[in-house]
């Protein structure tokens, strides 16, 4: 099963006001969102964070399988109760991206890029990935429980995926997981914070590591596709597209599933 986690040592040194201090560790589950969902409806306070070795049953953005070796990557939810509205929801996923950003640049001083909505590259290949999920009730944002996946490994990535996807070996030493893990749930709560409080700070910050901005692209929302500019993302993660007939729409990112970059 690959390298044991251990809590004592994710815990050791953590400094969160809230993030991570209930841990729960899982040498293997179906899922770490779904665990955390569990743990959601029945009043588990924000920042409760569930961690795996293995998880058989990963899950990207539109359902899509997501499955690593043992002990290759991160894998790793939070239960998250937000300040703000259900349409602000996107932040959740703009906070968690940029925070694999810091940590990739705190542990081995790499220099990631976002690609919106929910993917973080090294080189132009995808290193992590992130999945909010959300529950809204009487019109008020209960919860989100924000899944993170980290490859650290090469076996992380897929067969045949390695054109579009690496790891974290690929370009660095690996530091110590469980010491990773730790510094990922400080860098969270930072950006989870900046999104209750300072949403314009976390867009900047967005914009300013974002690779799909100024990119003409392809994308479908729901039954319609657009072909357009990426001109903006506002600080609830919306994407501003200017369409080739002049027009303007913003997109939600649980709207946006890329097609293809018609242009750099």
């Amino acid at each position: 099963m690959g390298e044991r986690l251990n809590p004592e040592e994710i815990l050791r040194g953590l400094h969160t006001g809230w993030m991570g201090h209930r841990l729960e560790t899982r040498e293997e589950t179906e899922s770490t969102n779904d665990d955390c969902i569990a743990l959601a409806r029945a009043g588990a306070p924000a920042g409760t964070v569930v961690v795996t070795n293995w998880q058989s049953a990963g899950r990207g953005r539109r359902g899509r399988s997501w499955v690593a070796p043992p002990g290759s990557a991160i894998l790793l939810s939070a239960v998250l109760r937000p300040a703000f509205p259900p349409g602000a929801v996107g932040r959740v996923g703009m906070a968690a991206a940029l925070a694999v950003v810091d940590l990739l640049a705190r542990a081995r001083g790499l220099s990631a890029r976002v690609k919106y909505p929910n993917d973080v590259l090294i080189a132009g290949k995808k290193v992590a990935g992130v999945l909010p999920e959300a529950y809204v009730a009487g019109g008020r944002l209960e919860w989100v429980v924000v899944g993170i996946g980290i490859n650290l490994r090469r076996e992380a990535v897929p067969p045949g995926l390695e054109a579009q996807a690496t790891s974290m070996e690929e370009h660095a030493p690996l530091p110590e997981r469980d010491g990773m893990i730790r510094s990922l749930l400080e860098c969270l709560e930072r950006r989870v914070e900046q999104a209750n409080e300072d949403p314009g700070v976390l867009a900047a910050a967005w914009r300013a590591c974002d690779t799909v901005l100024g990119q003409h692209v392809s994308l479908q929302a729901g039954l319609e596709r657009f072909n357009g500019l990426a001109v903006d993302i506002d600080q609830d993660a919306r994407l501003r597209l200017r369409l080739t007939d002049g027009s303007v729409r913003w997109l939600t990112p649980s709207e946006v599933t890329f097609r293809t970059s018609l242009s750099s």
